[in-house]
């Protein structure tokens, strides 16, 4: 190959070739020794090499090394280009570095690519207060049929906090649910917790005690098939069991693991919760009006669910799940914030959340790689 058409071949060349394959003639007389080598250019084989072998690039293309042109080319042509293919970081500040919450722990998890975007002390237990409500639709959608009816339990109804229902009231599964994610329903959750409980009863005739404890037995072994190795439920509704007793523990990634995992296996467990207020109708013909605990629900565009929770133990507690755009569910949690705080700490980490994707650093760190920012 002369000078010429090595030039050509250099300038043919193109960045964002898929795949190139580089050959070299050895200039050493493999008899006496003897090496016949160019500094310049074996620096270059080196550099093109150890770029390969990094998994930046690969160069592709049969390049006959004789004569201290094609070394020169190849200084001049094909380490530039190489350089110029390795992904470069936005000048744009990155939008996590900016970001101020009052928050103790949070976290962005990106669902489709199954990474975390940011992290705040993500793998910090806290009290969940009534986010433990999530394992608890979680654990009845999968459980049974949630178009079957159900009685509320007298019992129930003397659980903290009246949310409008009556003993034995009958109610379809379903829009028990809803409801008792939507307001936060302490007796709601009790309600369904012992009506679903009694599956894992040995007997019909056991407590509704019983009944609770072995729903929450099921919610433990719940969070471990799950991974969720931060998390431990004390109860359904995740109250306070005392002052210095929190009904349940668990982290802001443990907590963003599960809205996920209900999000695309279970969406029936957040159901409703995307609205303000919706009006349910037991089946015996009570109306009841759920507002939503969530007060910015049409703040967060694209909002699919949420869940509030908040007690003196834990603070405020927010998690959700949104659509970023074309299919994009993201879901933030924030931990240990205040009673109106976790609500602009979730505006502040959905703002940076789009900052984050149109400013280019979402596409950059997915190539490149990332470590969440803390």
């Amino acid at each position: 190959m002369n000078d010429e058409e090595l030039q050509q071949m250099y300038t043919n060349m193109t960045p964002d070739a898929q795949t190139h394959q580089l050959e070299v003639q050895p200039n050493v007389d493999a008899e006496c020794g003897t090496y016949e080598g160019n500094v310049v250019k074996d620096k270059a084989i080196a550099f093109v090499a150890a770029l390969s072998l990094t998994g930046l690039v690969v160069v592709y293309g049969t390049v006959d090394w004789n004569g201290d042109t094609g070394a020169t080319y190849a200084a001049q042509y094909v380490a530039p280009r190489i350089i110029e293919s390795v992904p470069q970081p936005p000048e744009h500040p990155h939008p996590f570095n900016q970001v101020g919450i009052q928050a103790r722990s949070a976290a962005i998890y990106d669902i489709n690519n199954e990474r975390f975007l940011y992290a705040k002390s993500a793998d910090t237990q806290r009290p969940l207060a009534s986010l433990t409500k999530l394992m608890t639709a979680l654990l009845v959608v999968e459980s049974t049929d949630i178009n079957k009816n159900i009685a509320i339990s007298p019992n129930a109804i003397h659980t903290e906090g009246d949310s409008g229902l009556f003993a034995n009231e009958s109610w379809k599964l379903k829009d028990l649910v809803s409801f008792t994610m939507l307001t936060s329903s302490n007796d709601g959750a009790d309600a369904l917790a012992t009506a679903v409980g009694s599956l894992w009863s040995s007997t019909p005739a056991v407590s509704d005690d019983t009944k609770v404890n072995s729903f929450v037995r099921k919610m433990n072994a719940r969070a471990g098939e799950l991974g969720l190795n931060e998390t431990e439920y004390r109860n359904a509704t995740g109250l306070d069991v005392s002052t210095g007793t929190t009904g349940a523990l668990g982290s802001a990634a443990d907590m963003s693991l599960l809205m996920a995992h209900i999000w695309e296996n279970a969406p029936a467990a957040i159901a409703g919760t995307d609205e303000i207020a919706v009006l349910f109708t037991s089946e015996d013909g009570f109306v009841h009006e759920a507002e939503n605990t969530n007060e910015h629900v049409y703040t967060v565009p694209g909002l699919m669910g949420s869940k509030t929770g908040y007690t003196d133990l834990a603070g405020g507690n927010l998690a959700i799940v949104y659509d970023a755009g074309l299919n994009h569910p993201i879901v933030v949690v924030v931990l240990g914030s205040t009673l109106e705080g976790r609500f602009d700490d979730v505006d502040t980490l959905v703002e940076a959340t789009h900052e984050y994707v149109v400013s280019g650093w979402y596409e950059y760190e997915m190539v490149a790689g990332s470590t969440p920012r803390s």
